[in-house]
């Protein structure tokens, strides 16, 4: 989507989060720097349940956590702040569908989309995939196992140590009772014990 110089850089880093961890917090940190670099501001954007993934926590549960990981970033003047547009639409979501609400609600931001590679491989085969590959400003997160031939003529690659890290073995732990302590940051730590 064209730029102009009269719209601020807004960074749109979406997931489940559920929870969030280190590897969150560590692409949460590589996109605050970036929009500072453009003197703009992060949206975090919690998705909610989709046709593929149904995500069983409560909005309010799901906010808190994500105002924890942008608690656990050092933020410097750039503004972080949790997008719940997704969590309170009522329906399933598609990315296409939030893309092009956005675009309409804030004509005065240019927005920059984080994928994984895992995500821009696969993207031909959403709902308006094809489209958002050729036309979205894309801040791409190198993943494991996934060459990217084309990232799309807009996209940039964000630089990210890998971490072998992820939410599915976070929940796995807390479900057992096993200490998960490493996984997180501080803050998300603290929400994640008073449950």
């Amino acid at each position: 989507m064209k730029h102009t110089f009269e719209q601020k850089e807004t960074v749109i880093y979406g997931g489940a989060f559920n929870p969030p961890t280190r590897a969150h917090e560590q692409i949460l940190q590589a996109c605050v720097e970036y929009a500072d670099e453009m003197h703009g501001d992060v949206w975090l954007l919690p998705s909610a349940s989709r046709a593929d993934k149904e995500i069983d926590v409560s909005i309010a549960r799901r906010i808190a956590l994500c105002e924890a990981l942008s608690r656990d970033v050092i933020r410097g003047m750039v503004d972080v702040r949790v997008e719940d547009s997704e969590l309170t639409r009522g329906v399933k979501t598609e990315t296409y569908d939030t893309v092009q609400e956005f675009a309409a609600q804030y004509p005065e931001r240019h927005f920059s989309w984080v994928f994984g590679s895992d995500s821009v491989t696969t993207m031909s085969e959403w709902h308006g995939g094809v489209w958002m590959r050729d036309n979205l400003s894309m801040l791409v997160v190198d993943r494991p196992g996934y060459v990217l031939a084309g990232m799309g003529c807009n996209a940039v690659r964000l630089a990210v140590a890998p971490m072998d890290t992820s939410s599915t073995e976070l929940r796995h732990r807390i479900a057992k009772g096993e200490d998960y302590r490493e996984l997180v940051g501080d803050e998300v730590a603290q929400v994640l014990a008073s449950h």
